[in-house]
Order: C-alpha cells, then structure tokens, then sequence
C-alpha cells in the first residue's frame, strides 16, 4: 500500500514536471521566433487608421505584422480615432430629423402606408391622437459598425482606395455612379444608394429605353452589388416620383435583380433644420451626400467618408467635380461650408474624412 502511494506521487510529479517543460517550450520559441499559428478570428492593426477583422488562419510575426489586403477583410476604423461620446452627441441631433425606418421605406410598402396611415405625420390612421408611428411598414436598413459613406467627387480618382471602401460592412453611395470602370479607387459595392430627382428620371428614362445598350447598361449597374438600395430623398408621396420609382420597381422584379426600391415618407430637404442645430447656419440646400451623411449618422456607429473635397486642386494637380464625368459644381450648394464641416467632424473622432490616397501594406 504504502508502496502504491509512492508510486501514485511519483507519476503525478513526473507529469506536472512535464506540463512545465512545455509551457516553457512554447514561451521560449514564442520570444526567438515571434511567431504564432492564429486559426481563429483575429484583429490586426494597421497604419492607416483602421482596424482589419478577418476569418482565415494566418501567421503573425511579432516585429512587423504583414498581410494581403482583400475585399473579405472588414474595416472597422481605428479605435483610437473614433470618440463615441462625440458620435453619440451627434447622433442625439440627427435622430431627431432623420430615421431609417421613415427615410428609406421599402417601396413594397408603399400602399399599406398610404391606406393605414398619415404619410405626412406618419401616424396610424386608425389613432385618432396621431402620436401611434406608423410602425406597419418596414425599413431593410439595420444597424451597422462601419460604413463608407461615398462621395462623387474626383478626389477618389488615382485614390487607392477601392478595396479599403469595399471592406466596411455597409457601404453607402449617392445617385447610382458608375464603379465598375473606377472599383481600383472608388471600390465595387454599393449597398445603398441615394437619389435625388434627376438621377430617378435617368434611371426609370433607361430602363424604359428602346436602345438595348442603354437599358442593358443600366440593369448591369442597379444589380452590381446583390440587394442593393435605391432609395428616393425628395418628396415622393402622390408625386411623379412615386409612378417612375413604381416603373423602375417593376422592370427589376421583372429582370430578377435583387435590387430594393425603397422612399422617404418626407422629403430629405424639410430636415435641413438639422444643420442650425449642428453648425448654428440654416443651409437651404445640402447637398444629397451631406444628407446622406446625417441618415447615415442615426445607423452606423463608425463612419468613413470619401470623395468630399470641394477644392480644383490638390497637390497642385487638377480635381475635377466628379470622377465619372465633366460637369461643373452646383452653385446651390454650400460646398465649402460642408467640408469644412467634415473636416471638424474629423477632428472630434466623430467620423473618419479620407482625402488622397489611401494605402494598405
């Protein structure tokens, strides 16, 4: 017996002896090589102000950390550049004036909205007080960490910074531009898209065009990215807008595009109230990127911005108005107020304002 006991210990110290060796092993060639076989989700830091989340098995090398930048990677924006108190504030304001679930309003639901409810007060018919939302009808926005709000400006052109864009997890653009030509530095997805009154006539005109090239083309762009969102921003409700977003619903479910049509219950223009509480100025007409920036604030919680630069040079090298064409800036909007804005903004850690290139090693 007493035997038995001696030997019982003896194994018991043999083993934990052998636990030890190889804790020290795994510690010892952690600090000569650096390196350790990583087979679940991991984040890495990089120098250019983002966070990169990915689900692959990889080696990390302690000294320098290396890796291929690729479009199933998702920027997360560098946390220590984010101030959410500041997000939060901003977000306080926006509420009030903008909402996803009143703003971008599956156009599917667009009769049930105006037969069970105030469309102006959007308030169930039935509550006599007008204070029940009209809660029926749905929104396919949802709530995202990251998103790249996308400008049109020709800032993007020689950018870099496609796949940093197509790496966030929502990624936002306004008025259906072209990417496919420009993905290297404007990326390749959109998952909403903004319009306003003059690119949902080019889009219902095309669609309803006799020239095949024409409307081929544009159902390539409305079904680039799956389930993307074509929402309206200008007053829709028993307007013009409402029969041509109504035209350009049926030709994609006709075409089996994944594409959603969606609208505002009131216009993006009758919030510009917004921007006296923001900057203390009443602007009359923001432009549809800077609206789209507001909504987007009420959604995401860490928002990248690129392609708002309001200058005809940067660098000392000519920046035209849009990347994807010739036109000359509107004279209605207060583009040099609206940057500076972004650029304060960028400043308080509330969003990220990207202008130039953008570099991933």
């Amino acid at each position: 017996m007493f035997s038995r006991r001696i030997l019982r210990s003896l194994f018991y110290a043999i083993l934990l002896f052998g636990i030890s060796l190889i804790g020290l092993g795994l510690v010892f060639a952690y600090n000569h090589t650096g390196t350790w076989r990583l087979d679940s989700l991991a984040v890495l830091r990089e120098h250019h102000g983002v966070e990169v989340i990915r689900r692959h098995s990889l080696n990390l090398t302690r000294p320098k950390l290396s890796l291929t930048y690729d479009t199933n990677q998702t920027v997360t924006g560098k946390e220590e550049h984010f101030n959410m108190t500041n997000i939060l504030r901003i977000r306080n304001v926006t509420q009030k004036y903008f909402d996803p679930k009143r703003h971008v309003i599956y156009f599917s639901d667009y009769d049930v909205l105006m037969r069970k409810c105030q469309p102006q007060l959007f308030t169930l018919l039935k509550d006599r007080s007008s204070r029940i939302p009209c809660n029926i009808v749905r929104t396919p926005i949802k709530h995202y960490r990251t998103c790249a709000v996308v400008g049109n400006g020709g800032i993007l052109l020689h950018s870099s910074c496609g796949a940093e864009i197509d790496a966030h997890e929502f990624v936002i653009r306004s008025n259906l531009p072209p990417v496919h030509d420009y993905r290297r530095d404007v990326g390749s997805r959109t998952d909403l898209t903004t319009v306003n009154e003059k690119c949902l006539s080019q889009v219902s005109r095309d669609l309803q065009s006799k020239n095949a090239t024409l409307k081929k083309a544009m159902l390539d762009r409305l079904g680039e990215t799956p389930g993307m969102i074509l929402s309206y921003t200008l007053y829709f409700i028993r307007s013009k807008a409402t029969k041509k977003m109504k035209s350009i619903d049926k030709v994609i479910r006709k075409n089996n595009i994944t594409a959603v049509a969606a609208f505002p219950h009131k216009s993006f223009l009758r919030s510009k109230g917004v921007y006296q509480e923001l900057v203390g100025e009443e602007w009359s007409y923001a432009s549809t990127g800077l609206n789209t920036f507001a909504l987007a604030s009420t959604f995401c919680d860490r928002i990248s911005m690129y392609g708002f630069y309001p200058a005809s040079s940067y660098q000392d090298k000519p920046v035209p108005y849009h990347y994807y064409d010739k036109r000359i800036p509107s004279s209605r909007h207060e583009f040099d107020h609206e940057y500076k804005l972004l650029r304060n903004y960028h400043s308080q850690g509330i969003i990220r304002h990207v202008v130039g290139k953008c570099s991933i090693d």
